[in-house]
């Protein structure tokens, strides 16, 4: 029993040092991701030929350590980006300052990735939950109408404060009787979520395809933002035809039953679910504060009219923008609500010691896809690649845009994340040689990534929302949202065409 009692003790003690030594290593790359990110702000203003070598020095450092860190398939299509591109580098013998290049290519990409959850702590602690709450209890009344308002509210909160707006989103809105049903919650908040990342200048898709398309941001938005509301209504007006037409049958056959279909809610309220109460029965508290809805409106106007105006003042490109805004305006906004003590406790809890290493993934992704944009460009192998594309659809709008919407959409099916089409599309198609403006080529790169993340069994949209209704990856993005995407590719192809 002692050798027993030892052998355990020796056991725990193992564990406990290796869990202190992850989250020393979590630690550390938490701390140079952000000394990078900061530093390449302010070289960005300093032109430092000295500072430009460290951020070389600490973007490698910071890449290798997310890599090692990263998982599942964003880790695959990381490595196969990198490899790719250091491969094609390598036997074009390219210079070292190419090299450099090609790694530096979405260095400000990674930058915004590293501030923008910063945006995420005035939204999620200046005391807006509960009248959102309220919201819901009192409005929702009919299924469709929930779904509005919960796809409408993800687009919204989804631009300030990214991924983090699935979680959040489901919580506040959990008041109605319809959270009940996990597939109409579910749809609402992964495609009201994926609606605003054809326009947010905040979202992963935007930033890449500004990149590698050179459009202006501000002569790209009112395009995209039609577009964005045109698969909302998309998806509005099916969810008033479900309800209508009775095909929810099952799920409420299931309720009838006692099933408890929204997984989460009932592991995490069972203790407090009194007797009589059902799962997903939430009254409203009573708490509406039509002021904190009006300063959370407030925030969001002064937000993008800061971004817009550095980006005008300084000359800097609105992902760079948004990187300086994330930096300065959540404190900024804080203090005028005063909470800045608030700010100050979630900056080294949450944002250090979690924001920071969850947005490994991004990392890979993004220094990956610039490092292969840019050598499948200086290898011409794109030129092959374009040829190849731009002869098969006979160099017509309406067949390219078509293409390149099933390729996405195919490779997204089957777990490819769209950010690997979309790169390689981007990097070796010009809207020039398409014979359309370059806000028409970046309307279908960035249509074709939103609705490649409502269906790709990968994505970290589809993946938070199968976590937290209880479902399976496949059964939350193909099952339920397939046919919306053919729909909504059909109507959106037909708007760009006209």
């Amino acid at each position: 029993m002692a050798r027993e009692g030892f052998g355990l003790s020796r056991a725990t003690g193992e564990e406990g040092e290796n869990g202190n030594v992850r989250e020393f290593v979590r630690a550390t790359r938490s701390a140079i991701t952000l000394c990078f990110g900061i530093s390449y702000l302010v070289n960005v203003f300093l032109a430092s030929p000295v500072l430009d070598g460290v951020n070389t020095v600490l973007m490698v450092v910071v890449v290798v350590l997310s890599f090692l860190a990263s998982t599942g398939s964003s880790r695959v299509i990381g490595a196969f980006l990198l490899g790719s591109g250091v491969v094609l580098l390598a036997c074009a013998q390219a210079p070292f300052e190419v090299w450099k290049g090609a790694l530096q290519e979405n260095a400000y990409l990674i930058v915004m990735f590293i501030m923008v959850p910063l945006l995420s702590i005035p939204v999620q602690k200046g005391g807006y939950s509960d009248s959102l709450r309220e919201v819901f209890g009192r409005c929702a009344h009919t299924s469709g109408r929930y779904y509005a308002l919960v796809s409408a509210l993800a687009a919204l909160v989804g631009s300030l404060v990214s991924i983090a707006a699935v979680p959040l989103v489901y919580e506040v809105s959990r008041t109605s009787r319809h959270a009940e049903d996990a597939r109409l919650l579910g749809t609402a908040l992964s495609r009201g979520f994926a609606t605003c990342m054809i326009w947010a200048p905040t979202s992963a898709t935007i930033a890449l395809v500004t990149q590698v398309t050179g459009v202006d941001w501000v002569g790209f938005f009112p395009a995209a933002l039609a577009c964005a509301l045109a698969a909302w209504a998309v998806g509005v007006v099916m969810a008033c035809v479900r309800e209508r037409t009775g095909n929810d049958a099952k799920e409420r056959a299931d309720r009838s039953k006692g099933a408890c279909v929204v997984g989460r809610v009932c592991r995490s309220e069972g203790a407090g679910a009194s007797a009589g109460a059902t799962p997903g029965a939430f009254a409203a508290s009573g708490a509406f504060d039509a002021a904190k809805l009006v300063e959370l409106a407030v925030f969001a106007f002064l937000l993008v009219a800061s971004i817009m105006a550095v980006s005008y003042a300084a000359g800097l490109s609105v992902i760079l923008a948004v990187a300086l805004v994330s930096l300065v305006f959540p404190i900024i906004w804080m203090a005028a609500i005063k909470r800045l003590p608030v700010y100050a406790r979630e900056l080294k809890t949450t944002y250090c010691r979690t924001k920071l290493p969850q947005i490994k993934n991004q990392i890979i992704l993004f220094a990956g896809a610039g490092l292969f944009a840019q050598s499948v460009s200086y290898s011409h192998v794109g030129d092959v690649l374009a040829k190849a594309l731009l002869t098969f659809t006979g160099q017509d709008a309406l067949l390219l845009t078509v293409a390149i919407l099933a390729l996405t959409l195919a490779a997204s099916a089957v777990g490819v994340h769209p950010i690997a089409v979309i790169a390689v599309v981007g990097g070796v198609v010009s809207a020039s040689s398409w014979g359309v403006s370059s806000v028409y080529f970046a309307l279908v790169l960035s249509i074709s990534w939103a609705l490649g993340n409502v269906v790709c069994p990968a994505s970290a949209n589809v993946v938070a929302v199968a976590d937290l209704m209880g479902e399976s990856p496949l059964k939350a993005s193909l099952r339920w949202s397939g046919p919306y995407v053919l729909v909504a590719s059909v109507v959106l192809a037909c708007a760009l065409t006209l």
